[in-house]
């Protein structure tokens, strides 16, 4: 399933039936709500979406924008489920469990999480200054993301609780509504889950309705830097994969349009099967032209695609 993330566009149009109209004249089979979504946008698209041959792939916590005062920009890290203050926990609960009614409401089959991070000083400048020096490999970069590593591991136990408390809550409330949940691999070293958090996790909530969600932009971004082993994901979790944001990155530059960049998608291959969606994910800003060149990369790319595998959506 080719499904298209509201990503590239939210931001330019706030009507809800001209944002599906505007979407409807892609060649896709579905669409991604993304964060970036106002309540009054999404009650506007209600009726267009019955109405139209698109289906919701899925929603990206949190949708819509929470209604706050004063008013707050969408982010997915809007609240933190990882937050070892138990008011902000609280409350990334209630906001995420208002995306998945939404989610039930559109028959959007999956919920897109960002689980968080680990409060340290991450110090991402002088990691991507070794990078752009191209002294990434060298020994003093070692040394500092070694350190940085460990320093996140250190202080990662006591946020990594308040995660596994916090998706407990979840799942009671996805399982109700139908809902799986799809935990996100993430841009930078210190947001969780980490590749060893993600095996926690998917291991202590096996059979519950949650999956691996991978996103192609930011284990490229991991790669690159060191972080993770060139493969490392969506490895290991083939039997938890349950759907791919799909970008294309140059460098630290991502969401570009599939394609375009360095990322190699045919290493992604044995991975993917043809229930499962792909979620083309670009910057906000993207042009027609190149959301519709993404597009015919991505169903030329996914023809050959012939496995057939039980799938939970």
């Amino acid at each position: 399933m080719i499904s298209l993330s509201t990503s590239f566009i939210s931001g330019l149009i706030d009507d809800g039936e001209s944002l599906v109209e505007t979407l409807a004249g892609f060649e896709i089979d579905g669409i991604e709500l993304e964060y970036r979504i106002s309540s009054p946008t999404l009650e506007q698209m209600r009726l267009p979406l019955k109405q139209s041959v698109l289906k919701v792939s899925s929603i990206h916590n949190f949708c819509p924008i929470p209604g706050l005062t004063p008013p707050v920009k969408g982010s997915g890290d809007l609240f933190l489920l990882s937050s070892r203050d138990m008011e902000e926990r609280r409350r990334a609960v209630q906001w995420t469990i208002r995306t998945i009614e939404q989610a039930n409401d559109v028959e959007a089959p999956v919920v897109i999480l960002h689980c968080g991070r680990v409060e340290i000083s991450p110090e991402l400048e002088q990691l991507y200054q070794y990078y752009h020096t191209e002294q990434i490999d060298s020994i003093e970069a070692q040394a500092f993301k070694q350190k940085k590593l460990d320093e996140r591991d250190r202080h990662a136990p006591g946020h990594v609780d308040a995660l596994l408390f916090a998706l407990d809550r979840l799942m009671r409330h996805a399982e109700k509504h139908g809902v799986m949940l799809g935990l996100e691999n993430r841009y930078h070293y210190h947001e969780l889950p980490t590749l060893e958090v993600f095996h926690r996790l998917l291991t202590e909530f096996k059979g519950g309705p949650i999956g691996y969600w991978h996103d192609t932009g930011h284990a490229h971004a991991n790669e690159i830097l060191g972080i993770i082993a060139p493969g490392a994901l969506p490895r290991g979790f083939e039997e938890q994969l349950i759907g791919m944001h799909w970008h294309d990155a140059v460098g630290l530059e991502d969401h570009l349009a599939p394609g375009q960049g360095e990322i190699d998608f045919n290493a992604l291959k044995p991975y993917i099967n043809k229930n499962m969606p792909i979620v083309i994910e670009l910057k906000p800003g993207t042009a027609s032209p190149k959301v519709k060149e993404s597009i015919r990369f991505t169903r030329e790319f996914l023809m050959p695609v012939t496995k057939n595998h039980d799938n939970i959506l």
